[in-house]
């Protein structure tokens, strides 16, 4: 479960526990932005215990307290871990509609995972929690010098997505709008939407792309995310047609994916109607 960090330019920083297990937040990024004065932190991982190694990190490198939390959606592996930076005092910021998942879910995820002894350790300490800022449609502020544009790309991974543009730096962090080397989870998805989110995310002009899951790329990581919806629905559909195993199929089209375990709720929302 080692914190690694990939340094995008002085001021953005993206950390990852790698793997693809919910004791390494399933692979998700955190990404970290240092201004002059002020840190941002976007999506601070599973649990509390993983925010502390993470905001360890951060004190490392920079006295500058950690004044905003952006959270891109309410699953877990990107939003448990919020909690710790809150209770040290940074705003920490949600789409309203994924508070309101959070309040509805995590509650009972965590009284499940507490049920398993080898994620007891994991979980101490942690408990639910629900951002204190909500966001609509978006907002724009600035930390540190750097503006940050946060927006809502309607309901596509969740109905609940934010996506987080430092505009200056050029730097898009997309949640899980975007993976890059995980099957995306399309377990509460709109696909629709997801597609129209990608093609807004193309319309704009950053030249970095933080994905949720997977090294940060350029723009060509919205391409390749278009690419695997076309290319996972026709073989989902062409599986079916041909009385094939679609999760079988999607694991042989993409065979270095990791979080295969996704993989059924693909086939319920690409698959034949």
């Amino acid at each position: 479960m080692a914190l690694t960090e990939t340094r995008l330019s002085d001021h953005v920083s993206v950390f990852t526990h790698g793997g693809e297990t919910l004791a390494e937040s399933y692979g998700a990024n955190a990404t970290v932005f240092f201004g002059q004065g002020a840190v941002v932190v976007v999506d601070p991982f599973v649990a509390p215990r993983q925010a502390a190694a993470l905001g360890a990190r951060i004190a490392d490198r920079t006295p500058d307290p950690v004044t905003h939390v952006l959270l891109t959606h309410h699953h877990t592996d990107h939003a448990l871990g919020a909690s710790w930076f809150g209770r040290r005092g940074a705003d920490v910021l949600a789409h309203a509609e994924a508070m309101r998942r959070m309040l509805l879910e995590h509650g009972d995820l965590l009284a499940e995972r507490r049920r398993d002894p080898a994620l007891v350790p994991l979980f101490e300490g942690a408990e639910l929690y629900v951002p204190n800022r909500p966001v609509r449609t978006g907002v724009t502020f600035e930390a540190g010098g750097i503006r940050f544009d946060v927006f809502h790309p309607g309901p596509a991974h969740t109905p609940g997505d934010l996506c987080v543009y430092a505009t200056a730096l050029g730097v898009m962090v997309s949640g899980d709008l975007v993976s890059s080397g995980y099957h995306p989870n399309l377990e509460d998805a709109d696909v629709a939407g997801w597609r129209a989110a990608l093609e807004r995310l193309r319309g704009l002009p950053f030249w970095t792309l933080v994905p949720g899951h997977g090294p940060p790329g350029g723009r060509e990581r919205v391409e390749d995310q278009i690419a695997y919806f076309e290319a996972a629905a026709r073989t989902v559909r062409e599986a079916q047609q041909f009385g094939i195993d679609p999760v079988t199929a999607l694991k042989a089209l993409y065979p270095d994916h990791l979080l295969a375990i996704v993989l059924p709720d693909t086939v319920t929302r690409l698959g034949v109607r």
